[in-house]
C-alpha cells in the first residue's frame, strides 16, 4: 500500500496541474448534473416487511383513493372571534382545494357546493375546535408523501387564499418540505477549524490547504448524492450526514499528510520527495482509516431498511470522496505551494531530544498510576452511560420540524385545539374479502376500538368500491412520539387474534405513526447485531494493523465505553432537556430512531482514526527504542499535538450543526461532536495510554501462527523507509549503476546472506537446494517479492520496481507449464510476441530460437539430434523439451536480462555451456543449478545459496574463466 502511495503522490506532484485540472472538472461538472437533474430529496421513510408497509402497499392497490398522502388545512379565527363567522369562506376554500387535480377527497368543517370537479359536503363538526376558534380541512391526495411537488404545494396554497384574504390563519400539515440546507453555523464551524488549523502550523497558508481540500471533497461528494435523488429515493438527511462526515474527515486527513509534509521539508527534502514520502507514510494511515469508516457505513445495510442503507452508502461516499482528495488533489496543491509551506526554523539550537521517560504533561499524568487512571476512566464512562439503557426512538413528524415552518406551525396548532392524537391518526384496514355480510363487518370494526384506554376518537368505518377492504381511523390520546402511542399500537394489534377468532376475518394497523413505530423497533432489533459487526471489525482491522491482539483489544472496549458514554449523555440533554436550552434544542422528546446506530457507524471509523494516529508512532517507537514504557510516552508525545488538532477540528465542523439544526440533526450532530471528545481526549489520549503501560511488552505480542497467516498492513510506511534507504544504498556507490544486478545482504527463505554484484554480459550461477534456489531466482526476475536485504535489479530496485524488472526480464522455471499453443513453432512465436517482437524481427528472432531449441534438445539427449520441427504438436513433446522450448525463447528475445532455472540438468551433457553459448553477448544470465556448476567461457559470480555463513575465497584461476567470485 505504501509503495503504491509513494508512486501516486510522486505522480500528483509531477503532473500538479494536471490533477487539480482533473478535479476542477469533477466538480463543476458533478454541480452542474445536479443542478440540472433536479433530484428531490424526500423526508418519509419506509421499510418492507413490516406490518405497517404491508399494510400501505396493499390500500395503495385496493384502496387508491386512500393510498395517497394525507395532509391538514388549518384554519384559525383572528383572536377574539370565532371560526364559524367565516364559515362560508372556508367552505369556499375547501371546494378550491377538491379541485385540484391530485386531491381525490377534502373532508371540510363547513358545507361545500357541489360544482362540475367537487361533490356536495354537509360538513364535519368534529373538525371544529371545542372552543370555535379553529377548524381544518382533511385533504387526501392520489400521489404518495415521496411524490408532492413544489407545485402541488403551491396549488393547494392557491386555493386557500380565499381565506387567507378574509384575514384567517391558514397553515398546512402533512406536505412535503425541502430538506434544511448548510445555515451558517456550519460556517462557524469552519472559521474554527480553520483557527486550529493555523494555530497548528503557525502558518495561514497551510491552515487554508485543509479547507480547501475539504470543501473540494464535500462539493463533490453532495452533487453526487443529488444526482443520485433523480434517479432513486434519497432521504433528506443523507446530504446533511455527508456533509457533516465529509468536512471533519477531510480535513483531519488533510491535517496528517500535510504535518508529516512539513515536517519533512523542515528536515531538508526535496519537495515532490517529500510529497511522495508523506502521502506513502500518513497516506496509508489515512487509506485505513477512511476504509474503516466507509466499512461501518456501508454495514448500515445490514440493518435491511432501505433508507438507512442510501444514508450510508452516501456518508461512505463522501468519505471515499475526502480520501480521494488526500490522495491525489492535495499532493498536487502541496506541489504547486512548493516550499512556501516549509516551516520557520528557529535560529536558537535546540537541545538534544528529551528523554520520553522525563516528559511531563497529559500524557506523563495519565501514565504516572496507570492502574487509577483505567478504574477512574471506566467509572465516569460508565456514569455517563447509564442513561443510554432507556434511550427512546422515534421517526420524526412534523413536531420535529423547526419551530416556525410550516408544517411545525400546523402540527402545533392541531395539538394546542384538538389534542396531541390529531397528530398522528392511526389507520386500520381489514380484509372483509371472506365474508358475504358487509355491514356486520363494518359494525364489527365501529364497535371494536371506541372503549380502548388511549383512544380519543373513532371514525366510521368504510369500505372501498370492490367491498374487500374497509378502513377505520383511531385517534389517540397521546402524541405520535409517546410511550402512550407506542403501547396503545402494541394493544390494536395484541387484540387482533381475539378479533378474528369472533368475526372471521383480521386487521392491521398502520399510517405514519404505526410505521414509525414499526421503523423504530426494527432499527433497535439490529443494534446489537450492528454492534457485534462493528466491534468484531475493529479486532480483526487492528490486529492486522498492528500485529498485536492487546492492542485492537483494548480499542474495542474504549470504542464501547464511547459509545455508551455519548448514547447516555445525548439521552441526558435531548430527551431529559438537561441543558436543552443552552444548545438551542429545537425538541425535548425523543431521539430519531436510527441516531445510535449511525453514530456507532461514524464513531467507530473515528475512533479507530485516532487510535491508528496514536498507537501507531507507540509502536514505531517500541521498534526503535525497544522500551515499550518508553515508547508510550515517546509516541504520545509525537502524536498528541496532532490527534488534539484534528479532535477539536471534527468537534467544531460536528457541533456547528447543533444551533439552529433540525430536531432531527441536532442530537446526531450533538452525539457525534461529544462522541469525537470523549473519544480523543479521555478514551484514546488517557485511558489507552494507561492500558499500554500496563500491558508493557505484552501489548505487541501475537501468536506466532497467526503472525505468519495475517497480511502485512505497513500503516507506518515501513516500505518506503526501506526503498529510501535502499536508494540512498544504491545511489552511494557510482559502480552501481553500471551493474546489471547488485546485491547486499540478500536473505531468501533459508538462504544465507548474499553479497554480489553482476556486470552486463555476465553470468550468475546460484547453487544450492532446489527450494532455495527456485526462490532467489523468482526474486532476480521480479516475480516474487519475499525476501530481506538490498537489491537492485538494472538500476531499479526491488520489490518496489518488481513489475518493471519482470517486464524486462525473462524466466524459465524448473518445471515448464503445458504451452498454450498446438504445436512448436506457435509456441516458439508466443513467446516471442510476449518480448515485444513483431514482424520481421519476429520471423527472424523465432528461426534463432529453433535453432537453440535443436541444440538444448540434442545436449540433453546425449548428443543424440531428436526429430523435432515447427510443425511437431506440444502434446508430443516431452518435459525436458518444453522446457528447453522455454528456455529458447527467453535466449532468443533479446532481454537483457535472463534468468533460467536449470535444475539437475546441468548433470545432462553441457546443458549449461549451450545456453551460455546461445545467449546475446551482451545479456546477463542467472542460472540455477542443484550441484557446484563446472567452469564456463564468461565472466561468473558463483552464488551459493545453501552456505550456513558466506565466507569470500580466491578467485577460481582454471582457465578459460577470466573472473569468479565466490559468495
Amino acid at each position: 500500500m505504501s509503495s503504491l502511495l509513494y508512486r501516486l503522490g510522486r505522480f500528483a506532484a509531477r503532473r500538479r496541474w494536471l490533477v487539480i485540472g482533473i478535479w476542477v472538472v469533477l466538480v463543476i461538472g458533478a454541480s452542474l448534473a445536479a443542478g440540472g437533474l433536479g433530484g428531490t430529496l424526500q423526508s418519509t421513510f419506509a421499510i418492507p416487511g413490516t406490518q405497517a408497509q404491508t399494510a400501505l402497499d396493499s390500500l395503495q392497490q385496493r384502496f387508491p383513493q386512500l393510498g395517497g398522502a394525507s395532509a391538514q388545512v388549518v384554519f384559525v379565527a383572528p383572536q377574539g372571534s370565532g371560526i364559524a363567522s367565516d364559515a362560508a369562506v372556508i367552505g369556499k376554500a375547501c371546494e378550491g382545494i377538491a379541485a385540484v387535480p391530485q386531491v381525490t377527497g377534502v373532508t371540510c368543517p363547513y358545507p361545500m357546493t357541489a360544482s362540475g370537479a367537487t361533490p356536495a359536503g354537509n360538513g364535519t363538526p368534529k373538525q371544529v375546535s371545542s372552543d370555535g376558534t379553529m377548524a381544518f380541512a382533511a385533504v387526501q391526495l392520489s400521489v404518495p408523501a415521496t411524490s408532492i411537488t413544489p407545485a402541488l404545494v403551491s396549488s393547494i396554497e392557491a386555493a386557500a387564499e380565499p381565506a387567507t384574504a378574509a384575514g384567517l390563519q391558514v397553515a398546512y400539515g402533512g406536505l412535503a418540505t425541502e430538506a434544511t440546507g448548510v445555515d451558517w453555523t456550519e460556517l462557524v464551524g469552519l472559521a474554527i477549524a480553520f483557527v486550529v488549523l493555523a494555530v497548528t502550523f503557525a502558518s495561514f497558508v497551510a491552515a487554508g490547504v485543509p479547507l480547501v481540500t475539504a470543501l473540494a471533497g464535500v462539493g463533490l461528494a453532495s452533487s453526487s448524492i443529488l444526482v443520485v435523488a433523480a434517479f432513486a429515493p434519497v432521504s433528506s438527511t443523507a446530504p446533511l450526514l455527508a456533509t457533516m462526515l465529509g468536512l471533519a474527515v477531510g480535513i483531519d486527513y488533510a491535517l496528517l499528510i500535510v504535518s508529516r509534509h512539513r515536517a519533512q521539508l523542515a528536515a531538508g527534502m526535496a519537495v515532490r520527495e517529500s510529497i511522495a514520502v508523506a502521502t506513502a507514510t500518513a497516506g496509508t494511515a489515512v487509506v485505513f482509516a477512511g476504509l474503516t469508516v466507509m466499512i461501518a457505513l456501508i454495514g448500515l445495510s445490514a440493518a435491511g431498511i432501505p433508507f438507512l442503507s442510501v444514508m450510508g452508502l452516501g456518508a461512505a461516499g463522501a468519505v471515499l470522496c475526502a480520501l480521494l482528495v488526500a490522495v491525489t488533489l492535495l499532493p498536487a496543491i502541496l506541489a504547486v505551494l512548493g516550499r512556501s509551506l516549509r516551516p520557520r526554523v528557529r535560529k536558537k539550537a535546540k537541545a538534544a531530544a528529551p528523554d520520553p521517560a522525563r516528559a511531563r504533561g497529559w500524557g506523563r499524568l495519565a501514565t504516572a498510576a496507570p492502574w487509577v487512571t483505567v478504574v477512574i476512566v471506566a467509572g465516569a464512562l460508565g456514569t455517563l452511560a447509564i442513561p443510554a439503557g432507556g434511550l427512546r426512538l422515534t421517526l420524526p413528524d412534523a413536531g420535529y420540524d423547526a419551530p416556525g415552518s410550516p408544517p411545525r406551525v400546523a402540527y402545533d396548532l392541531l395539538d394546542e385545539g384538538f389534542g396531541p392524537g390529531f397528530n398522528g391518526p392511526l389507520l386500520i384496514t381489514a380484509d372483509i374479502s371472506g365474508t358475504l355480510d358487509i355491514q356486520n363487518a363494518l359494525n364489527a370494526l365501529d364497535g371494536a376500538f371506541g372503549s380502548v384506554p388511549g383512544v380519543a376518537a373513532v371514525s366510521q368505518a368504510f369500505p372501498n368500491q370492490a367491498l374487500d377492504l374497509a378502513v377505520i381511523t383511531v385517534t389517540p390520546t397521546t402524541s405520535p412520539s409517546s410511550d402512550e402511542t407506542v403501547a396503545l399500537v402494541r394493544t390494536l394489534r395484541d387484540m387482533a387474534p381475539a378479533f378474528a377468532a369472533k368475526n372471521g376475518f383480521t386487521y392491521q394497523v398502520t399510517g405514519q405513526t404505526a410505521l414509525a413505530i414499526d421503523i423504530s423497533d426494527r432499527l433497535e432489533e439490529a443494534l446489537l447485531p450492528f454492534a457485534l459487526i462493528v466491534v468484531g471489525l475493529s479486532l480483526v482491522l487492528l490486529t492486522i494493523m498492528f500485529r498485536s491482539l492487546a492492542v485492537p483489544i483494548s480499542a474495542a472496549v474504549g470504542y464501547l465505553f464511547t459509545v455508551a458514554a455519548t448514547l447516555g449523555v445525548t439521552r441526558a440533554v435531548f430527551e431529559w432537556g438537561w441543558g436543552a436550552n443552552l444548545i438551542g434544542a429545537a425538541k425535548v422528546g425523543p431521539v430519531i430512531s436510527f441516531l445510535p446506530i449511525l453514530v456507532m457507524a461514524v464513531l467507530f471509523g473515528l475512533a479507530m482514526d485516532y487510535h491508528v494516529f496514536l498507537v501507531s508512532r507507540m509502536r514505531e517507537q517500541f521498534v526503535t527504542i525497544g522500551d515499550a514504557h518508553r515508547a508510550v510516552l515517546g509516541g504520545f508525545r509525537a502524536s498528541a499535538r496532532v490527534v488534539t488538532a484534528a479532535a477539536l477540528i471534527m468537534t467544531s465542523v460536528f457541533a456547528s450543526f447543533v444551533p439552529g439544526g433540525s430536531a432531527v440533526i441536532q442530537p446526531l450532530a450533538f452525539a457525534l461532536a461529544v462522541g469525537v471528545l470523549i473519544d480523543a481526549f479521555v478514551v484514546r489520549m488517557t485511558f489507552i495510554p494507561a492500558v499500554m503501560m500496563l500491558l508493557g511488552r505484552h501489548a505487541w505480542w501475537l501468536p506466532k501462527g497467526l503472525a505468519r497467516v495475517l497480511p502485512n498492513a505497513d500503516i507506518e510506511g515501513e516500505a518506503v523507509e526501506r526503498m529510501l534507504a535502499q536508494r540512498d544504498w544504491r545511489d552511494a556507490d557510482p559502480d552501481a549503476a553500471t551493474d546489471i544486478i547488485r546485491a547486499h545482504d540478500l536473505r531468501v527463505r533459508d538462504s544465507a546472506s548474499l553479497t554480489f554484484a553482476a556486470a552486463p554480459g555476465s553470468l550468475v550461477l546460484v547453487h544450492g537446494e532446489p527450494a532455495d534456489t527456485a526462490w532467489i531466482l523468482s526474486v532476480l526476475a521480479g516475480r516474487t517479492g519475499g525476501f530481506e536485504g538490498d537489491l537492485a535489479v538494472d538500476g531499479l530496485l526491488l520489490p518496489f520496481d518488481r513489475r518493471t524488472v519482470a517486464r524486462r526480464t525473462a524466466y524459465v522455471a524448473r518445471r515448464p507449464e503445458q504451452p498454450d499453443a498446438s504445436t512448436l513453432g506457435e509456441h516458439l512465436a508466443r513467446g516471442l510476441r510476449w518480448s515485444g517482437l513483431r514482424g520481421s524481427a519476429l520471423a527472424a528472432r523465432t528461426h534463432r530460437a529453433a535453432s537453440v531449441f535443436d541444440a538444448l534438445v540434442t545436449a540433453l539427449a546425449d548428443g543424440e539430434p531428436r526429430d523435432r520441427d515447427p510443425g511437431t504438436a506440444v502434446s508430443e513433446l516431452e518435459e525436458s523439451e518444453l522446457w528447453a522450448a522455454d528456455v529458447a525463447v527467453a535466449l532468443a528475445g533479446g532481454l537483457r536480462l535472463v534468468v533460467i532455472d536449470l535444475g539437475d540438468r546441468i548433470l545432462q551433457g553441457g546443458a549449461l555451456e549451450v545456453v551460455v553459448a546461445q545467449a546475446d553477448a551482451d545479456a546477463t544470465l542467472v542460472v540455477g543449478t542443484e550441484v557446484p556448476p563446472p567452469p564456463v567461457a564468461r565472466t561468473v559470480v558463483v552464488v551459493d545459496a545453501s552456505a550456513a555463513t558466506p565466507e569470500p575465497e580466491p578467485p577460481v584461476s582454471e582457465p578459460p574463466v577470466p573472473e569468479e567470485v565466490l559468495v
